[in-house]
């Protein structure tokens, strides 16, 4: 079966390269700017991604969101974290299992409940992450 090739960023490719551990992204989906890009689900991925399109400015001022289907109207500071719901990217409690769609959510449960205070943040992908794996690298590899 022959694998799929993606385009991603050569550190982002590098980095697992140097970790030896797979890494999920997701496709690029920005309306009229198709890039072919692959990206991290993270904030600091999606933010420089986007400001690889020219999605910049100061965060107060109001734009429709760019990506494919979406209409919705929202402030440029907020457009990171939109782009993730888009991606399907969600945080989940180590310790009880609770989802949120955002990080500062996440901490404020961790910290609101006290069986919870050792929690770590897991992350839950979204159901288009592809996996970017190493050379040579095989399900053998997974601890």
């Amino acid at each position: 079966m022959p694998l799929d090739t993606l385009n991603v960023d050569p550190e982002v490719f590098f980095r697992v390269e140097r970790s030896g551990q797979p890494l999920v992204v997701y496709e690029c989906k920005l309306e009229g700017v198709p890039c072919g890009m692959f990206m991290e689900g993270t904030t600091g991925a999606v933010s420089a991604h986007l400001r690889g399109h020219g999605i910049t400015g100061p965060g107060s001022i109001s734009t429709n969101c760019p990506w494919v289907g979406c209409s919705k109207t929202l402030k440029r500071g907020g457009m990171t974290r939109h782009i993730l719901t888009h991606l399907g990217v969600k945080l989940r409690c180590s310790m009880c299992g609770v989802v949120k769609c955002r990080l500062d959510l996440l901490r404020a449960h961790i910290r609101s409940s006290d069986s919870c205070r050792l929690a770590c943040v897991d992350t839950v992908h979204g159901p288009e992450g592809r996996f970017l794996v190493p050379t040579g690298w095989t399900a053998a590899h997974q601890v």
